[in-house]
């Protein structure tokens, strides 16, 4: 599952529904809800093995997690964002070991 912070546009998660993958709004949790806190959304995704997308590094740059985190400037399309995710899958390594992956860059 990947949890979408609430300032990942909507394209963003249509696209990789689309594509089979389960997305959820944190807004949309409700442990969370709309105001959650980077805090909380890292612990809730970390218990839920989840990655979270978002769209603004300074928000998960500096914590140590579990999961992968990924980041995606608001000028991408859901098309991009959908390549880079799939090139993600295909990579030989574990995306929650690294910082966080700037999907504009793949």
């Amino acid at each position: 599952m990947i949890l979408a912070d609430v300032n990942v546009p909507e394209e963003y998660v249509s696209a990789l529904r689309g594509d089979g993958h389960e997305v959820i709004y944190t807004r949309d949790v409700s442990e969370l809800g709309p105001e959650a806190t980077d805090d909380a959304i890292v612990e809730y995704a970390e218990s839920a093995e989840s990655a979270i997308l978002s769209t603004d590094v300074k928000d998960f740059a500096d914590r140590d997690t579990s999961i992968p985190v990924f980041v995606a400037p608001q000028d991408m399309t859901g098309g991009e964002i959908r390549a880079a995710v799939a090139r993600v899958e295909g990579l030989p390594f574990d995306p929650a070991k690294t910082d966080p992956i700037w999907l504009s860059a793949l």
